[in-house]
């Protein structure tokens, strides 16, 4: 059976049962004009939109650890291999979430299957993720600056600008690693606040708990009561200022 379709300025929409082959001899007639952007996930993709790669692009919103994403066409179920780009609207916080189009917040986690280093998803800032094992994997892409809150030492380190609360050298550690970052060494923080001295907020309000021990038990360093080259040691139980480090890969 042979069907004539004549080309009108309405919209149409053609179910086909079997294979659609072109076989006019001019290469210019085996094709298909005038299709729209996709709408629907079993939709058409014109080369335009193909090389736009819209159907990857989300728009992104919510909260620091709550975030929302609305792509287009919509995504009705979260599958293996499922890639999405988005700009951030804010920062995210130490255990972020990405709720797809209503389907459900899923957690969101960096190469090595932690929480996202500081600096991955702050707005500005391109994101690319990828759902797998039930998560959405953020795609590894190289800092080229200091994450939010942290001030540049050299090409390969960064030093958080403002002063942490008072608490215990332990709780210090989990508070830098959910920013993607970590306590200082006696070498960066002795180097970075001669460097930044003036720069640096709460400087010298308190001792500053750095990565590092003396010959004690049950003992950790806190460093920069006074000014940058002092060093003393303490009991863990007893509290300090959090100020961290973070590296530039």
């Amino acid at each position: 059976m042979a069907a004539l379709l004549v080309a009108s300025a309405l919209p149409a929409q053609v179910d086909l049962s079997a294979p659609l082959r072109f076989t006019a001899t001019d290469s210019n007639l085996r094709q298909v004009d005038g299709l729209a952007a996709p709408d629907a996930e079993t939709d058409l993709i014109d080369l335009a939109t193909a090389r736009t790669g819209t159907v990857h692009w989300a728009a992104a919103g919510g909260t620091a650890n709550a975030i929302t994403l609305a792509a287009r066409p919509p995504v009705t179920a979260y599958r293996e291999g499922l890639r999405l780009r988005f700009l951030p609207t804010v920062s995210a916080g130490a255990a972020p979430t990405i709720n797809v189009d209503g389907l459900g917040p899923v957690p969101v986690l960096g190469p090595e299957l932690t929480p996202p280093s500081a600096g991955s998803l702050v707005p500005g800032r391109l994101a690319e993720v990828v759902w797998s094992d039930s998560v959405f994997r953020l795609v590894p892409r190289p800092v080229d600056g200091c994450p939010q809150g942290f001030l540049q030492v050299h090409d390969g380190l960064c030093l958080q600008q403002d002063q942490g609360t008072n608490v215990t050298v332990f709780t210090a550690i989990r508070q830098c690693a959910d920013r993607g970052a970590r306590l200082c060494t006696w070498d960066e923080y002795l180097y970075a606040c001669t460097l930044l001295n003036g720069q640096l907020t709460g400087l010298f309000d308190d001792w500053e708990w750095i990565d590092d021990t003396s010959d004690h038990t049950h003992t950790g360093n806190q460093a920069g009561r006074y000014f940058c080259a002092q060093q003393r040691s303490q009991p863990t139980n007893v509290n300090g200022r959090v100020r961290c480090c973070h590296r530039i890969r």
